[in-house]
């Protein structure tokens, strides 16, 4: 494998130590740290093409929410019926500059709100998603999963798949999925690749939260499947990083002296009162603060030994 900036080939050689097996075919790369220290080391040295996803289950695929759904498998067609029954009923509740204008805009607004969509949400930290994989993680996991995908390749990609369709629209978009493109995707639903999209309008938490959907072409198909579209290039564009869930309390207070805990990520006393709630839970015990002391006496005692 090779890449062709220089965070991508650092991830190239940690894959040489900590590539799990299975790299054949369009599968994924995998790569199980033993501590969080060497989760921050590894992502430290990945280029900012990467976007992030914490997922509390090491084993869990990516699914966006609409594929978790019945009513998805009924017909070809029902999410845009979905879709206009939400506009319908939504404007009841939103005013004349809360209304979004474009399809990305309001599969974002239904996002927000909880209402089932294509997309998926990431983001350009990989300590927002750490963040989400630790925060409600369970002990009866051995690990946790931080995904991380090179939006420029897959962006790459699905733009030279899509000029195959839409030649003339993505030429005075000047090669990007603009809200024409994406619309033209969306009713057509017919096409198999998943690529990014961000819109115009963002509300406060996603910007907070350092937002990036990644939509599928299609809500027929898994999220995973259509991820196929990058053939041998999965491996390369494509990793779950697995870290022990017993880093789970170093982790969170790391966290928060990085700023990023639920008051933070959510602002409002919901937000708040969770935050303390997980402050607290992630306080050191006495023990592991007189440990901590007598490993750092004994430390400063060898330093200064001759």
């Amino acid at each position: 494998m090779s890449f062709a900036v220089a965070g991508d080939i650092f991830f190239c050689k940690w894959l040489k130590i900590f590539i799990n097996s299975g790299m054949t075919g369009f599968d994924h790369s995998v790569i199980r740290v033993d501590s969080w220290n060497e989760f921050k080391q590894f992502v430290d040295g990945l280029s900012e093409n990467w976007v992030f996803r914490g997922q509390v289950g090491a084993n869990w695929t990516l699914k966006n929410a609409i594929e978790r759904t019945d009513f998805i498998k009924f017909y070809n067609g029902i999410e845009a019926v979905f879709l206009t029954e939400f506009q319908r009923g939504a404007r009841n509740y939103l005013n004349k500059n809360e209304t979004p204008e474009h399809v990305i805009e309001w599969l974002a607004l239904m996002q927000h709100h909880g209402a089932p969509t294509r997309l998926l949400d990431f983001t350009k930290s990989p300590f927002i998603a750490s963040y989400f994989a630790f925060e409600q993680c369970h002990s009866r996991n051995e690990a946790v999963a931080v995904w991380g995908i090179n939006i420029n390749t897959i962006r790459h990609e699905a733009i030279e798949i899509l000029k195959g369709y839409y030649p003339e629209d993505l030429a005075q978009s000047n090669n990007q999925i603009n809200e024409t493109v994406f619309e033209k995707i969306f009713f057509e639903n017919d096409k198999s690749l998943i690529f990014p999209v961000e819109p115009f309008r963002m509300n406060r938490r996603y910007s907070l939260q350092q937002s990036i959907f990644v939509s599928t072409a299609n809500s027929s198909e898994p999220f995973m499947r259509q991820l196929n579209f990058l053939r041998e290039k999965v491996s390369q564009a494509v990793v779950r990083i697995e870290i022990p869930t017993v880093a789970q309390k170093e982790v969170i207070r790391d966290l928060q002296r990085m700023n990023i805990h639920r008051a933070s990520l959510f602002p409002d006393l919901d937000g708040y009162a969770l935050s303390l709630k997980l402050k607290y839970n992630s306080m050191k015990t006495a023990e592991e603060s007189l440990r901590q002391q007598v490993d750092f006496l004994d430390k400063e005692q060898h330093r200064l030994m001759p």
